[in-house]
């Protein structure tokens, strides 16, 4: 089994997504999708406008959540993945999962 990170995605206003136990994000960079997996280099990217799955078993078919973002950037470091977002939308979140929406 991969390592594990930590997963969030903010606004200005709040902290709107939060899970403990990511094993993959894929996002969308300005020039591309993005995958990110434990291990990844540390990077910073300009996000576009797309969606953001969250998956705790990489190998799984099924995401644990889905959002929509428009804007923003990513902080990728060793042990975690932060998405700042311009504006978050919720497509589908695991029930499990620690998130508040504004």
């Amino acid at each position: 089994m991969p390592p594990k990170y930590k997963f969030e995605i903010v606004t200005m206003d709040s902290l709107v997504f939060s899970a403990e136990d990511v094993e993959s994000v894929i996002m969308p960079a300005a020039k591309g999708y993005l995958g990110v997996l434990q291990g990844h280099t540390p990077y910073i990217t300009q996000l576009s406008s797309g969606d953001v799955t969250i998956k705790k078993d990489a190998a799984s078919p099924v995401n644990d959540a889905e959002w929509s973002v428009s804007g923003g950037f990513a902080k990728i470091l060793p042990g975690s993945v932060t998405i700042f977002a311009d504006k978050v939308e919720e497509k589908r979140v695991h029930k499990d999962e620690k998130h508040t929406q504004k």
